[in-house]
């Protein structure tokens, strides 16, 4: 029985003397076992190293193992194979079932449980308690310390709660990881292996509290137990001043094995110390040594001069770090001759840089091992699986069944998803009983959907879920429902779709990604049948059977196998474990990451843990203890490369906020005096051609070097095609130019046809862009039909509401001026449950959202119609027609328009409200258009060709009362756009019923244009003294219009009438010369472009070249009856001519 320690500095070569005394030993007691124990990712590596050193390279009598492994290897010995395991996943399952069935005796942890990753805080917190060995009682009685934060008392009640429960179901089931060593130290003397072994412990920094457990029974039983540690040989090994010490790690793991052997009265050898790095790992490298022997000791020296073997670097973001290091590693292995896997990359953050590193190892043609772990929470067949559970729980919504299919597990066609998609967008359908029902909807665009297509699509869905569907909705336990699942699963051959798609990542090079899924199923299956063996018989609902999946998946990780064994290593400046590397590219050594902010997360905070450790309870180490073991595992790795270490950092995070360079980069200047940081800039457009893609990124870089021109050229001549072809395109890139090329008049006929038949709208679209003009009613292309309760399904429901109101009027004995109020609200609440009636699709898809919406619309109608008929009210204006539709077959000439080559406009379009006041001879008219949105009457915009609308309309109703009425004049009294609303009122102190609706009705006025004649306005609104509530005019004290007034002369309705005849004839012989132009119109802060539906398709951009908006003419609107005055003069002498 004998205790010995190995010790010396980092690179003196203590892991090849211990393995070389092993080997030796080894060969010389072939009876004898010895058993070389080292962390579980150093298992591969330290055999191969054995293997080596070994004579015949062969190792009988050498074991090389894990803990763990140690573990496993004498249970099979003793025959113990009952022995079960509750790994991650497991311990996940159960917690989450703890937390339901314990839910009420939970306190502040209550509301954090459903939280995505808040079991796996539980999980940890617990694994630390069973790590550091406090017990369930242990907790308990400092629960009832009264010195503990009432915050931390409580917190600790739920933790007990979680740890009590959990313990309960271990008993006589299942050990933990945590526990497997607690067995073995058990089991310990009764194993042959073990006896008069040699057990040599390498690589490890320090134990665990479990660990040192088991080597306490283990010193006894062994012959002897080797431990390397790294330690300055300068160094008092057995007294440590504290934990600020660089060294007071591996001191103290001696102290405790000390303690050990002294308790179990093991000797402790003299220990043997290895020196001279200089002439080991550092021979070739004095400044690397240098650092060894100097860094984050209390005292250090300087060393002068420049080197080569220790750089540090400056980029502005972590991406360019990045590219920094392939671009160095490959100018290593071509120019260096170093292999990929001489060479490490390592960092403090690696999930930031691994984001990057497949594309960037992608160009530079670098095979890479990214050492991490990778979550399986958002793999396509995890997706799948709680999608299925989704699909179920919500009743077969869209988004859950979209979910579902998108997966690309339910043996569809993306085609057919796509179809499917677009259907049930257009349908509003949802629910298990319309999924299980035939397809014979139709939406509104028959033409695009074809229903026995969809019906067919929806039978395969169907006819494979419904059966995982019927079990999951009945009172089936868990066991019956992951049956269900697996069943589904083997249905649709998933197990065969993951091998096609292992198989595809492969030929595409993705191996990383092709492991992922080579693991995914096997993964699952083991999840299934924990599930079934730790809950098999319980009945859980739907969201419980998915809250447990969930915190399974979480749990779970995919191992990354390295791909090759010439690759670089790509990990964590912690966790991953460097051998033999020559070259360490250390990336991200910034504030914040080196050293590593403490988390400060998790359950216990940092705070509490101080607290608990003044109440005995010890659990792992503390803040600052974290900050120095951090330093030591710097130091650790920073001194693994034997050749070369470059450091780097970031001056802007990828959000572009500002870094600072880490305490580290400082360090290392103030031990190298006259080292420089070398700050680099836009990396990836510096000449780098060392492959194809680092090549094409500077090509496409577009810098116009010399070398720049050199590789163009080359690229050019290339013999490939695709070279060529793919330089030509880039190339014409740099030079393009956006040309307007508009289509002939021939084509313009056949996609608009002879004639072009339309809504005024028509042309003030193409008014605000004639591209967009051009795709929207020259190509058809519509956006995707959707099912929802949109503004214009408002508008449409307010449209017909007022003409069912105004139907009901008609037929009743009242009118707009004799109706009672009661009545009116009868009237209005029946007129809008007609509307919604017989509006297509709204009752039958209703949701609580559209019945709020209806509820809210109900409402505003009945204020409308209260301050439509108190407007009307006001004046002697009387409603006479609604809702006044007008065509081709009404043969207006105000709306047909002849065009040149023999081609002609034909508008179409509906009136909203036409009142008429009768005077004498005269006939006054006027129109209300009701929008549901806030449009404003412009006259700017009507001049700018945007607002033809009420012109168009009031021209064609002056002519259909001309023919209607021949013996009177028919003068425009008004046009008008009122605002269907609710709008909100700001109260002024306490104001009356009669004072809110008078403000009401302020807002509510409409807005447009009214004839100036006084007995016009006035019989739109008789008695209103300075200003009208119901129309936009305004008296001066005088009674002369004020200058806010919005009206106009008899006469310049007519000159808006012709210009806008004149324009709509202008922009119809545009439309046919082919005038496609991506030009949209732009107005202050606004643009054509802000809600148009085609702005992915055009490619405007004002940066490139040709590309040009729209600006209207900005001119006072006193003048602008004098510019269109002078242009329709124009117009009429083109026309004479």
């Amino acid at each position: 029985m004998a205790l010995k320690f190995i010790l010396g500095n980092s690179g003196g070569g203590k892991t090849e003397y211990m393995y070389q005394q092993v080997v030796k030993e080894a060969a010389e007691h072939p009876r004898k076992s010895f058993l070389v124990v080292v962390p579980e990712q150093f298992t591969m590596q330290t055999q191969r190293k054995l293997v080596d050193l070994s004579e015949n390279h062969a190792i009988m009598n050498i074991d090389i193992l894990s803990f763990q492994r140690l573990a496993y290897r004498i249970f099979d010995e003793l025959g113990m194979r009952n022995i079960e395991i509750l790994e991650e996943t497991g311990k996940n399952l159960v917690l989450r079932k703890i937390a339901q069935t314990q839910e009420e005796k939970l306190g502040v942890l209550k509301n954090n449980m459903h939280r995505m990753g808040y079991i796996g805080e539980v999980k940890s917190l617990i694994s630390e308690l069973m790590q550091y060995n406090i017990s369930p009682e242990q907790l308990e009685e400092c629960v009832n310390d009264e010195a503990l934060s009432p915050v931390l008392t409580a917190k600790l009640k739920d933790v007990l709660v979680m740890y009590q429960e959990f313990k309960k179901f271990l008993e006589g089931n299942y050990i933990t990881a945590e526990e497997l060593l607690h067995v073995l130290a058990g089991v310990a003397e009764e194993s042959a292996i073990l006896e008069e072994s040699v057990l040599v412990l390498d690589e490890f920094t320090g134990f665990t509290p479990v660990q040192v457990q088991l080597l306490e029974k283990l010193m006894p039983i062994c012959s002897e137990i080797w431990v390397s540690l790294t330690i300055d040989e300068k160094e008092n090994f057995f007294h440590s001043k504290g934990v600020h010490e660089l060294f007071d790690m591996p001191k103290k793991t001696i102290r405790v094995l000390s303690d050990l052997a002294q308790k179990t009265h093991t000797e402790i050898i003299e220990p043997i110390v290895i020196s001279g790095g200089d002439k080991k790992r550092f021979k070739d490298a004095k400044a690397l040594y240098f650092m060894e022997q100097n860094l984050f000791r209390s005292s250090y020296k300087r060393m002068h001069g420049q080197t080569e073997e220790i750089q540090i670097f400056s980029m502005k973001t972590p991406k360019e770090e990045l590219v920094f290091a392939a671009q160095k590693i490959n100018e290593l292995v071509q120019k260096k001759g170093l292999r990929y896997r001489d060479i490490a990359v390592v960092s403090g953050n690696v999930e930031t840089y691994g984001n990057y590193v497949e594309q960037i190892c992608k160009k530079y043609n670098i095979p890479y091992f990214l050492d991490t772990t990778k979550e399986v929470l958002f793999h396509p067949f995890i997706e799948f699986i709680r999608s299925v559970l989704q699909v179920i729980e919500s009743d077969f919504s869209y988004h859950a069944m979209m979910r579902l299919l998108r997966t690309g597990f339910c043996q569809l066609e993306q085609q057919e998803i796509d179809k499917l998609e677009n259907y049930l967008l257009a349908t509003g359908i949802h629910g298990k009983r319309m999924w299980n029902s035939r397809f014979l909807r139709m939406p509104k665009n028959e033409k695009v959907y074809d229903l026995e297509v969809l019906e067919t699509v929806r039978q395969k869905i169907m006819e494979k879920l419904l059966p995982v569907c019927e079990v999951l909705l009945s009172k089936a336990n868990v066991e019956e429902q992951i049956l269900a699942l697996y069943q589904y699963i083997v249905a649709l051959d998933v197990e065969k779709q993951l091998f096609k798609r292992e198989k595809e990542l492969l030929e595409e090079g993705q191996q990383t990604k092709a492991k992922e899924y080579q693991q995914i199923y096997k993964i699952v299956m083991d999840l299934f049948q924990k599930c079934i063996s730790v809950l098999g018989n319980e009945v859980l609902s739907i969201k419980e059977l998915e809250e447990i999946l969930d915190a399974g998946f979480e749990a779970a990780k995919v191992a990354v196998i390295p791909p090759g064994y010439d690759s670089v290593t790509i990990g964590d400046i912690e966790r991953t474990r460097l051998n033999h590397v020559k070259v360490l590219i250390f990336l991200g050594v910034n504030e914040g990451i080196i050293p590593k902010a403490v988390n400060q997360g998790g359950i216990i905070s940092q705070y509490e843990r101080d607290a608990l450790e003044d109440a005995q309870i010890t659990l792992a180490p503390g803040a600052r203890e974290q900050a120095f073991i951090q330093k030591f595992y710097l130091y650790l790795n920073m001194t693994k490369p034997s050749n070369q270490l470059i450091l780097s950092y970031s001056r802007v995070d990828s959000e572009g906020k500002a870094l600072r360079p880490s305490y580290l980069i400082r360090t290392m200047l103030r031990m190298f005096p006259d080292m420089q940081v070398q700050e680099l800039d836009s990396l990836e457009k510096t000449l780098n051609i060392s492959t194809q893609g680092a090549a094409k990124e500077f090509y496409l870089s577009g810098e116009k070097s010399p070398e720049w021109y050199a590789l163009a050229k080359c690229f050019l001549e290339s013999e490939d095609e695709n070279i060529r072809s793919n330089a030509n395109a880039i190339l014409n890139a740099f030079y393009y130019k956006y040309s307007h090329d508009p289509i002939s008049h021939v084509v313009a006929e056949a996609i608009y046809g002879k004639q072009i038949e339309g809504s005024v709208t028509r042309l003030e679209s193409f008014a605000r862009c004639a591209y967009s003009h051009f795709l929207s009613y020259g190509l058809k292309l519509r956006e995707r039909e959707e099912s929802g309760f949109e503004s214009v399904d408002m508008g449409n429901l307010y449209h017909a509401a007022i003409e069912n109101y105004s139907k009901m009027l008609v037929s009743s004995n009242y009118n707009w001026m004799n109706i009672p109020d009661e009545m009116r609200d009868s009237f209005a609440t029946e007129a809008m449950e007609q509307a919604v009636a017989a509006y297509p699709n709204l009752s039958i898809y209703a949701t609580a959202e559209n019945a709020h919406i209806a509820e809210r619309m109900q409402h505003i109608f009945k204020q409308t119609v209260w301050a439509l008929t108190t407007q009307v009210r006001k004046g002697t204006f009387v409603p006479n027609e609604f809702e006044i539709a007008f065509s081709k077959q009404d043969k207006l000439d105000a709306l047909s328009f002849q065009l040149e080559d023999g081609n002609s406009i034909q508008l179409k379009g509906r009136i909203d409200r036409l009142d008429t006041c009768v005077d004498d001879n005269r006939l006054y008219v006027k129109i209300i258009d009701y929008k549901s949105g806030n449009t404003k009457f412009d006259v700017l915009k009507l001049y700018n060709g945007l607002q033809f609308q009420l012109i168009v309309y009031m021209n064609a109703v002056l002519e259909m009362e001309k023919k209607g009425h021949p013996t009177k004049e028919v003068v425009p009294g008004g046009l008008f756009y009122y605002h269907i609303d609710d709008p909100v009122i700001e109260l002024n102190g306490e104001m009356s019923e009669e004072e809110v609706q008078e403000s009401i009705l302020k807002e509510l006025k409409p807005d447009g244009l009214v004839n100036e004649e006084e007995s016009i306005y006035r019989a739109m609104d008789q008695n209103f003294e300075t200003k009208s509530d119901v129309i936009p005019v305004e008296l001066k004290k005088s009674g002369e219009l004020s200058a806010r007034s919005s009206v106009a002369t008899t006469e310049e309705f007519a000159i808006l009438s012709e210009y806008v005849n004149h324009n709509i004839i202008q922009k119809g012989n545009e439309i046919y010369s082919g005038n496609v132009k991506v030009s949209p119109y732009v107005e202050g802060q606004s643009s054509s472009c802000d809600y148009c539906p085609y702005k992915a398709i055009c490619g405007f951009d004002v940066k490139i070249k040709g590309y040009e908006s729209k600006k209207g003419k900005s001119i006072d609107k006193k003048e602008i009856f004098e510019y269109m005055k002078t242009e329709n003069a124009l117009s009429r002498s083109k026309e004479n001519n």
